[in-house]
């Protein structure tokens, strides 16, 4: 229970930290990861069946996304893209990575990001998947944190050489039932990966924020583009 808190408070705004925390309980909260995935869309899941218009449910569903996480992993993606994007020496870009004010990379992204957010939920109306994608998103990351190099110790260090492959027992769902939304979200979170390993030399926190906030809109846009249907032997009979 220590390290399922620990998940729910790295991941979200919920006050849940345990006192006394050590290495130790950092690693196992890894194996958690994809359940808080599945606590931050449930309200996903709610709104596709609520009357509300599909436009004002989207709306309200980004809000949610954002408020729950803290902007966390948005704020990573925006932090990533002034210093990926551009031709900069490597000095300079860890050099922007770690200035705290926006450049022009990172509102153009931001702003490109949310709308098709938005506009992804507009179209994906399936309950199940929208409980589901983000705790994909949320394991689709670590495989790679821990394949890849680090800038530095800092959270990424603390979570490395948990049990990721216990995580994938609790994301698999969504692997079986939209495997190819669940690859394309990989596929996300390895570009970002190896892009920030190729053009800064490793991975840091703000690149784990990037991985899951890529994770997430590309899994939402396959589904929204191609209307995958479960390809498991049974459906739940949701709208």
């Amino acid at each position: 229970m220590k390290a399922l808190r620990l998940a729910l408070a790295l991941l979200t705004v919920l006050p849940l930290a345990p006192e006394g925390v050590g290495e130790r309980e950092f690693k196992a909260s890894v194996a958690f990861f994809p359940l808080v995935g599945y606590l931050l869309g449930l309200p996903l899941a709610l709104l596709a069946l609520s009357p509300l218009p599909p436009g004002l449910s989207a709306a309200l569903g980004v809000a949610l996304l954002l408020g729950l996480t803290g902007f966390l992993h948005l704020d990573g993606l925006l932090d990533l893209a002034d210093a990926l994007l551009g031709a900069r020496p490597r000095e300079e870009r860890l050099r922007i990575l770690k200035d705290p004010h926006l450049g022009a990379f990172a509102f153009g992204v931001g702003g490109v990001y949310l709308l098709l957010l938005f506009q992804a939920l507009t179209l994906v109306r399936d309950p199940l998947f929208l409980l589901l994608f983000p705790g994909w998103a949320r394991f689709a990351f670590l495989p790679f944190l821990h394949r890849y190099p680090l800038l530095g110790p800092g959270m990424a260090g603390l979570v490395r050489g948990g049990p990721w492959p216990w995580a994938l027992l609790f994301a698999l769902p969504f692997l079986l039932l939209y495997p190819l939304p669940a690859l394309l979200g990989l596929l996300a979170a390895w570009g970002v990966a190896r892009l920030a390993w190729a053009r800064l030399g490793g991975l840091n926190g703000d690149a784990l924020g990037a991985m899951i906030s890529l994770g997430e809109v590309v899994s939402l846009l396959a589904e929204a583009l191609l209307g995958s249907a479960p390809s498991f032997p049974f459906r739940f009979g949701l709208p």
